[in-house]
């Protein structure tokens, strides 16, 4: 049945490698930055407003409440929720309107083995994409 399935799916092989990656990324996050007592699914959106208050302080340019809503599609009030839930876990913190990413999260140890098993991650699904894609598709 899975077989007959995925040949509806052009380069299913490809993306079963993503979707396994992200999730696989979005577990690590949580195993790292979130209190072991948080359910993984129903917090993605909680860490996914923490990625956004990384993208804009790794680039200098950190985001707003009306910025990550905009930037996500969400309401400001689940932004400021999620916002509110990630500073109370000590994973970023606010300075005026803007929010940062505590150096000390990302730098300490658990922080540091995020990193690298992210890393190994995206190995992985790299090396495995590329020998994907060498091979026909299949009709």
């Amino acid at each position: 049945m899975m077989l007959e399935h995925s040949k509806r799916i052009a380069r299913a092989k490809q993306r079963l490698v993503m979707c396994r990656l992200l999730v696989d990324i979005m577990r690590t996050l949580r195993g790292h930055y979130m209190p072991v007592n948080e359910p993984f699914g129903t917090r993605i959106e909680t860490q996914f407003v923490g990625l956004c208050v990384a993208i804009g302080d790794i680039e200098g340019k950190p985001f707003s409440v009306a910025k990550i809503a905009a930037y996500m599609g969400m309401s400001r009030s689940t932004v400021i929720r999620r916002l509110e839930r990630l500073e109370n876990w000590g994973v970023i913190e606010r300075q005026g309107r803007r929010y940062f990413i505590r150096p000390e999260k990302v730098n300490g140890i658990m922080g540091m083995r995020a990193y690298k098993q992210n890393r190994h991650l995206i190995t992985e699904a790299i090396d495995k994409l590329s020998v994907l894609d060498t091979l026909p598709e299949c009709p």
